[in-house]
């Protein structure tokens, strides 16, 4: 079933703190991942520098190939933590992006990649890497967050969550379908209305299906300027 885009006028200091509220549970999900997601690639690192003191250590060594196997393992681990961190401060401070939905969909994807491990949800993404789209950037990554973990929600336990873009004339279309699991509903509901609250903000036109045999599936319509 699907929710036509529809704002309701409520007072500035509710819509205030309704916002807050939003952004503090995608923040809360987002602060458990970045902890144990950096600390991961480190402590490989650090496993790896070892490793790399012993071999140079070692008279026996001869050529530079396993040195370069830990180098490698390294320079993955760095830049592994290195998206995480720019991922997070971008969706720490929005304000200064551009409106590109691939970005913001791909941040969404780094950050709450611990969240869908946690949960057992496998993450595909086919959209591309960049696309702009006539939107609201301050609002733009939130919403495309919280449509995210309602997918994750609601494909809790052994599901999948698949992200694509349709381009349709003058609009991307951005589909995300959670197939699968045992699945939350009540988990889902709070992402699932603050997702309705900013979609105007965004200038998104949003559909929602949350079918009785479990998943959903999230339509996010933008203007693609060409």
């Amino acid at each position: 079933m699907g929710y036509p885009i529809q704002r309701i006028p409520r007072p500035a200091g509710e819509d205030v703190q309704g916002r807050a509220a939003d952004r503090a549970r995608l923040l809360e999900k987002v602060a458990i991942g970045l902890a144990h997601e950096g600390k991961n690639p480190l402590h490989n690192m650090v496993l790896h520098l070892q490793l790399m003191s012993e071999k140079l250590a070692s008279p026996e060594l001869k050529g530079g190939s396993p040195i370069e196997k830990h180098l490698s393992a390294m320079r993955d681990g760095i830049g592994r933590v290195d998206a995480l961190l720019r991922s997070f401060g971008d969706f720490a401070a929005p304000q200064h992006l551009t409106p590109d939905l691939g970005a913001a969909l791909k941040r969404a994807f780094v950050l709450f990649a611990y969240e869908a491990r946690r949960a057992s949800v496998q993450l595909t993404n086919s959209a591309p890497a960049t696309l702009m789209v006539s939107s609201e950037s301050l609002y733009l990554g939130d919403l495309i967050a919280h449509a995210l973990v309602v997918c994750i929600e609601h494909a809790r336990d052994g599901g999948r969550v698949a992200a694509s873009v349709q381009p349709r004339g003058a609009v991307a279309v951005l589909e995300l379908r959670a197939d699968g699991g045992v699945g939350n509903r009540e988990q889902a509901l709070p992402h699932l209305d603050a997702a309705r609250r900013l979609a105007p903000e965004a200038a998104c036109e949003l559909s929602i299906e949350t079918p009785a045999a479990g998943g959903a599936r999230l339509s996010l319509s933008f203007l693609h300027p060409r």
